[in-house]
This record gives structure tokens, C-alpha cells and sequence, in this order.
């Protein structure tokens, strides 16, 4: 339901609420022009026959007040794709939040990666909040799927959530940072309302310690394409690093980064929900085959920062070029490697 069809609904139960005689709008004038509203205002919304022109976002409109970070993305952009695009490639950036003021970094991320399909060529980007973008017409005209950031149940209509599911077993790409594990939860809590799609993306969860932390991250596959940019070396970051919970298995998941228990100091700072693991089992960042799709998830992409980060940018254009089918790389489960 949008957000002009659940205003005027409240409309109407204001109407019904009143009892003044001498009230200066009639009634039931009131309450038909409420319901004449809702009609069609309804034209558009999920399951409606009309079409709908997306609400999109360009890189212009985006750190418009931000030079000094724009700079600094722009000085760091990756220059050429790492491998030739297949075909011309078109990446959909979905950010929107739903009962959470989303993570400041939503917005450097959007930048950096629309920027850095233009500066490699690799890629257009559409960057939206329009649930009617999932529609099978608008779906059908992307390579893949990136959930920036996303919390809260996004979109409720069982319809948008086949076609998601069917655009990505037929092929698509799916990505996801951070946030994204408590996609199409009832949020605050992250109650589960899309079991399948924590299924798809690999796990449900968003326990951590302080946005921080000091964590020192070990390759679980050098070898992995996504993984060339760190060169075979491990290496440590500060961000707000999740502990992941079911459905995350390395049954279900190929891990490419992990934190490395041994080195990091796992009680350092305060705990935000249960962060501690019996497995002591603690991904990082990880690839899955869903269907015929390619699916990539990482955890650091809490602060701005990490969208500047020349290192990570890398990273995550391979990821993206790996989310298209362009670069291409085992998600064989890690449990069932050798």
C-alpha cells in the first residue's frame, strides 16, 4: 500500500471520528471524496493494470552537498572493467528503507557504483526506491539486482516477491551489503516476513559490536576472481561487521572473507544483540548460486568511507561483473569444497 493510500485511509478515520454537528466538511462528503482519492490514487500500486512511470534517482541529484567525499570517490574509481562486459549491462540499485532511517553510507554507495559504471564502461545503473520496479516489465530490462543498504519489510505484494525469486533463478544477479540481511523484516527486531529471501541471499542478521570495530579479515579463497583485488593477502578493517544467523551455513554459501578469530580481539566493545557464535564461524562476505543466478553479499558497507576505499571499490566492481555472469567464478559451497 503506498504512503498517499495509508494517509488518506487515516483521513477517513479522522471523518468517522468526528461527531460536531456543525463540523464545516459534511460527513459523507468527506468520506467520498476520501474513498474517491484512494480509488485513484490505487492506480499504480502493486497488482493495478495501469502503467506507472519509475521514480528514479540520477548521480547528479546524489552528494550534491558532499564535494570533498565526491572528490574523493572520483579520485579512486576504478578506470577499466576487469574483464570485457559480455553485453551491455544495466544494474538496478534499489536503497529503500522501511522504519529505519537507513545507513548514511546508502547514498556514497549509489554515487560510487553509478560512477563507476560510467568511468569502466562495465555497466549502466537505475538507481530507484519504486517498489514497481520488481514488476516482470521493469525487472526484465536489468542484468542484476543490487539491495543497497535495505531494511525494513520493503514490499509486502506476494506478486513483486515471486518475480524477484523468478528473475534471479532464471539467471539475474543479486547483491546485497550489510543492511540487506534484514531485508523484508518487520523492522525494529528484524522479525522474518520472507523466509526465501534470506534463503536466496544466504543468511538472516544484524548483531554487531561498535561501527568500529577492529577486525582482522582472512581470505577463505585467495584464489576466487571476486577476491583478486587483495592480491592473496589478509588484511584489517574498521567498519560494523554482522554476525549472521540461519539460514547461514557454508552448506549454502562459497565464503570469500571471514574474520579471523585467532588475530581479532572478539569481545572488544559493546554488543548489539547476540554476537557470539558456538561454531565461532563469523563470514564476512560471501557467493551463492540461486538457480541459475549469482548471488554476493558483503558486511562492510556501514560508513561512508568504505565507498572511497580504492581497495574495496575494486572489490566491488568484481563482484558486480561476477553478480552479472561477466566475471565468472565458483559459488560451490564451501562445506562441499575438495
Amino acid at each position: 500500500m503506498s504512503y498517499s493510500v495509508r494517509s488518506l485511509i487515516k483521513v477517513l478515520n479522522f471523518l468517522n471520528s468526528l461527531k460536531m454537528k456543525n463540523c464545516i466538511i459534511p460527513l459523507r462528503a468527506g468520506i467520498f471524496l476520501t474513498l474517491f482519492l484512494i480509488a485513484t490514487t490505487a492506480i499504480g500500486q502493486p497488482g493495478a493494470k495501469e502503467d506507472q512511470t519509475l521514480i528514479t534517482r540520477s548521480v547528479d541529484e546524489l552528494l550534491v552537498d558532499e564535494e570533498h567525499e565526491r572528490n574523493l570517490i572520483e579520485k579512486n574509481l576504478p578506470q577499466k572493467a576487469t574483464v570485457k562486459p559480455k553485453k551491455t549491462r544495466r544494474l538496478l540499485i534499489f536503497d529503500l528503507n522501511v522504519n529505519y532511517g537507513g545507513h548514511k553510507s546508502i547514498d556514497y554507495a549509489n554515487y560510487a557504483i553509478a560512477r563507476m559504471g560510467e568511468e569502466t564502461g562495465a555497466f549502466e545503473t537505475v538507481i530507484t526506491r519504486d517498489t514497481m520496479v520488481f514488476q516482470t516489465k521493469n525487472l526484465q530490462q536489468f542484468d542484476a539486482v543490487f539491495f543497497n543498504n535495505t531494511v525494513g519489510n520493503l514490499f509486502r505484494d506476494k506478486k513483486l516477491r515471486q518475480n524477484l525469486l523468478d528473475f534471479v533463478n532464471a539467471g539475474g544477479g543479486l547483491m546485497g551489503v550489510h543492511g540487506t540481511t534484514a531485508a523484508f523484516t518487520y523492522w525494529p527486531g528484524a522479525h522474518e516476513d520472507w523466509p526465501e529471501f534470506g534463503v536466496m541471499l544466504g543468511a538472516r542478521g544484524a548483531a554487531h559490536r561498535e561501527n568500529d570495530e577492529h577486525v582482522y579479515v582472512q581470505l577463505e579463497d585467495p584464489e576466487h576472481p571476486v577476491n583478486r583485488v587483495f592480491g592473496g593477502k589478509d588484511f584489517d578493517y574498521r567498519d560494523e561487521f554482522f554476525r549472521f544467523q540461519d539460514p547461514y551455513s557454508r552448506d549454502l554459501v562459497h565464503i570469500l572473507l571471514s574474520i579471523d578469530t585467532k588475530k581479532t580481539d572478539m569481545e572488544q566493545g559493546r554488543a548489539f544483540g547476540e554476537v557470539l557464535r558456538e561454531d565461532n564461524d563469523y563470514a564476512v562476505a560471501w557467493v551463492r548460486q540461486y538457480g541459475e543466478g549469482r548471488v554476493f553479499y558483503c558486511t562492510i558497507a556501514h560508513h561512508p568511507q568504505v565507498f572511497w576505499d580504492p581497495i574495496m571499490l575494486e572489490f566491488y566492481l568484481d563482484a558486480i561483473q561476477y553478480a552479472f555472469g561477466d566475471i565468472e567464478a565458483s559459488a560451490v559451497p564451501s562445506n562441499k569444497l575438495n
